[in-house]
């Protein structure tokens, strides 16, 4: 759902249970929102700090990734 999120996690050696914690959640919730898309605002802009990313990039769609 959301590749430079999950590029994120994987570049800095995170689990989903840890992606969960960063969020206050847990990793079964962390997994629900990202196959399903939904993090609150609050979530979006915890990793966005955490991270040092803006959201257009760490919340861009597989679609907004292929556009040229």
């Amino acid at each position: 759902m959301y590749p430079n999120l999950l590029g994120q996690k994987a570049y800095h050696h995170l689990t989903s249970a840890d992606m969960g914690r960063i969020i206050g959640v847990s990793r079964n919730t962390y997994e629900q929102k990202i196959h399903s898309g939904r993090f609150t605002p609050q979530e979006c802009k915890i990793f966005c700090r955490h991270f040092g990313k803006k959201f257009d990039f760490l919340f861009a769609t597989d679609e907004e990734n292929s556009r040229p």
